[in-house]
């Protein structure tokens, strides 16, 4: 079976590092140590009462940045906010420093698109096949990281999305390939170590199969775990993170009781005895409906601690209240102190956190300043990064019609979801007889057919779609274009799998996501200033 190699020491010394977190676990109280355990979302961009009370109170360990949690508004804001944070942390309780961690992937999981520079997916990366590229975006995204004062990235993904059904995942991995995954998952977990960000990978032990949304209800996987070390589980061990992010997934032959974050047989089994694994475990969001639907959080929050995770995330999931987080901390505490199995159990995963921290320079903090923090965001060469990622992506899937590029003097109709960002302004840099149509997210047969009915008088169409699978109208308006005889590029702006719902098209192109590199690109391509240089990183066949 594979096994995790340890990972290096960020700052060496490892004796040093044990040293001291021994001597600062000796000063604190049972109370602290449970604090330690929380990476909790909050509302609003300052220091609220709440988080106030969270940090003071509680002894939280962390926290984590949602833009639809109002967290970012500006860099100026977002540095203050963290540095406002940590500076109560230092002067409360055992005065250790937070974790400030964020979701920061590319493409559709991205939390600071309107203040730093927007990567397109990691599928985008997986069809660039770079190693190169993948250690540019984890240095650039580190530099804007730190330079906020975000020290945990909550990224990259390890699935290997194999399930074309997946409705959660998609273009958030980089393919289907374990290879591929593991080695480009790799790259950017050793870039982000030496650039002082704790990358937390995820979703262990894997969620590319599933083809049910864990935000929603739990899915269930039915592999072998000899099926899933050799596809699932293989980039984790390749990419020796210092921290694993749980699924909330059912994999009923590993254990047919418990999804993988409440499974000891999972967590302290699998990852911990069998896999040799000696990171942070940190749990995906608890609020999530995988967990939440048939059980009272408070309870999934103890069972989740007491299966081998080292630090509880709560997200900024809907549907709860500052009460919530704050009785989730009081029932590990109750549990804690009636448990001496537990109060182990506190111990092991509070050394694992302080011996993280250390490692990573967090005992030391010192605040972020907003001047550094506005120019390293501003720095063109992370944007240029971007760019070419996003040139080498773009991958033409097939072309039998010979229409890419179009023409520059055709008469151009431009079919856009009524979701995407702005493809027509980059196209008509190009095409100046470029006519652009929005359609819904998922159009009506009538709306389809009047759609062919314009694109009648046109000589080309090219049809963007965004999700089609999700969204059956889009292969609506598929057919009624192909039956109405307009030559036609059809283009996704997000999941590649869209081609399967309409595997007649002749000319079809990806480009992984619609972030604006990747719109850029793709007009390029369309208006034959680039090569479509991608490769796919999964498979299409019908």
């Amino acid at each position: 079976m594979v096994a995790f190699i340890p990972t290096p020491d960020v700052h060496g010394q490892t004796d040093a590092v044990a040293h001291r977190v021994e001597a600062l676990m000796a000063t604190m109280t049972t109370e602290q140590k449970v604090g330690q355990l929380f990476l909790v979302a909050f509302s609003g961009p300052h220091m609220s009462r709440s988080l106030k009370r969270m940090i003071e109170r509680d002894h939280i360990g962390g926290i984590v940045l949602f833009d639809s949690a109002g967290n970012i508004r500006s860099a100026g804001q977002v540095v203050k906010l963290i540095n406002d944070a940590q500076a109560l942390a230092k002067s409360s309780g055992a005065g250790i420093p937070l974790f400030v961690a964020i979701d920061e992937e590319g493409g559709k999981v991205a939390r600071l698109p309107r203040i730093a520079a927007w990567f397109p997916s990691q599928m985008a990366l997986g069809a660039t096949g770079s190693e190169a590229h993948a250690r540019a975006m984890a240095r650039a995204v580190s530099a804007e990281l730190r330079a906020l004062g975000i020290n945990m990235n909550l990224a990259p993904v390890l699935d290997v999305n194999d399930n074309p059904a997946n409705p959660v995942i998609g273009t958030r991995a980089f393919g289907a390939d374990p290879a591929l995954v593991a080695r480009l998952g790799a790259a950017m977990v050793d870039e982000y170590r030496s650039q002082g960000i704790l990358a937390a990978v995820k979703h262990f032990p894997g969620h590319g199969s599933t083809d049910v949304d864990s935000h929603d209800a739990l899915p269930v996987v039915s592999r072998t775990l000899q099926s899933l070390i050799a596809t699932d589980v293989l980039p984790f061990v390749r990419a020796r993170a210092d921290a694993i992010m749980t699924a909330h997934v059912l994999y009923s032959d590993l254990d047919p009781d418990a999804p993988a974050t409440l499974s000891p047989k999972i967590l302290r089994g699998l990852l911990r005895k069998q896999l040799g694994y000696n990171g942070l475990i940190v749990s995906d969001s608890l609020l999530m409906g995988a967990l939440t639907g048939n059980a009272k959080l408070n309870d999934v929050v103890v069972r989740a601690f007491a299966a081998g995770v080292d630090v509880l995330a709560i997200g900024a999931d809907a549907g709860y209240t500052r009460l919530d987080r704050r009785t989730t901390y009081q029932a590990v505490l109750d549990a804690v102190n009636a448990d001496p199995a537990l109060r182990r159990r506190l111990d092991e995963s509070v050394r694992r956190i302080l011996t993280a921290k250390a490692r990573y320079g967090l005992l030391d903090h010192r605040p972020a300043d907003p001047r550094r923090a506005v120019a390293a965001l501003g720095d063109p060469a992370h944007r240029e990064a971007a760019d070419r990622i996003a040139r080498d992506s773009v991958t033409l899937v097939r072309d039998e019609g010979k229409l890419v590029p179009i023409r520059p003097e055709a008469n151009v109709l431009l079919v856009l979801p009524a979701a995407a960002n702005d493809l027509g302004g980059r196209l008509r840099a190009c095409h100046r007889k470029l006519t652009v149509m929005r359609m819904r997210q998922n159009p009506t047969a009538g709306e389809a057919k009047a759609l062919a009915r314009r694109a009648a008088r046109f000589d080309v169409v090219v049809l963007a779609t965004m999700n089609a699978n999700r969204h059956p109208g889009q292969a609506a308006v598929v057919k009624a274009l192909r039956e109405g005889g307009t030559p036609m590029i059809v283009a996704a702006l997000q999941s590649p799998y869209d081609l399967l719902g309409f595997p007649e098209v002749k000319t079809y192109l990806t480009a992984f996501s619609d972030v604006p590199a990747s719109l850029q690109a793709l007009a390029d391509v369309l208006c034959g200033n680039a090569q479509a240089r991608g490769k796919l990183p999964v498979q299409l066949a019908p």
